[in-house]
């Protein structure tokens, strides 16, 4: 499949932490459309999440540690300098304004999609951009899609064929916490730097 080079996948998220989940949707996202790139794009402050357990700064840095040694995906802190609070919306309509001949598509789970019609300005959010959705054993594609689209007639949706792979963070920061085994579901540039940044904090 011949590259576009002004075509770029967004991967929005908290990545409180990055897991191989992440990375399996970033890289299949990549193989399986003509994108120049997928772009993580971590959170500094979800508007609708409670405050994270690791700072914005550690989890660009495990971002990075994540997308290592993969040359097409790359980690922005592009959300760290739009006023707050900042919506996906607000994020993708500035990207487009910066960036007028590039076209974005926006990556996320099936989870997430099913959430999507609750976001803030998700009417004007799915007229803005095309979405890639990953499926999850809780949320398949096909039904969650009809749902979604009585509310949001105009999205428009690709899927990534990946395997299902539904690893919560939460619990890997409770195992982390806890000193047990992450199960191999970390990657191990992000697990070293994680123990490193949580030695720092102490």
């Amino acid at each position: 499949m011949q590259r576009d080079e002004r075509l770029v996948v967004l991967f929005g998220g908290t990545f409180d932490p990055p897991h191989v989940g992440h990375l399996a949707m970033a890289q299949l996202a990549l193989e399986q459309t003509r994108a120049s790139r997928v772009c993580l794009l971590p959170s500094p402050a979800p508007p609708h999440k409670e405050e994270q357990s690791l700072p914005f700064a550690v989890r660009v840095k495990l971002c990075q540690a994540l997308v290592e040694g993969y040359d097409r995906l790359t980690v922005s802190t592009f959300e760290a300098d739009l006023p707050r609070p900042s919506f996906t919306v607000d994020t993708v309509l500035a990207l487009q304004a910066l960036h007028p001949d590039t076209r974005f598509l926006f990556l996320l789970g099936g989870d997430s999609l099913a959430q999507l019609p609750t976001w803030e300005r998700a009417q004007e959010l799915a007229r803005t951009i095309p979405f890639l959705v990953a499926a999850r054993s809780t949320h398949p594609l096909a039904s969650t899609l009809d749902t979604v689209r009585q509310q949001l007639p105009g999205i428009q949706v690709q899927a990534v064929e990946m395997p299902i792979l539904d690893v919560s963070s939460s619990w890997l920061r409770a195992r982390f916490d806890q000193n047990l085994s992450l199960c191999g579901l970390v990657p191990e540039p992000v697990l070293v730097c994680w123990r490193s940044q949580s030695h720092a904090r102490q």
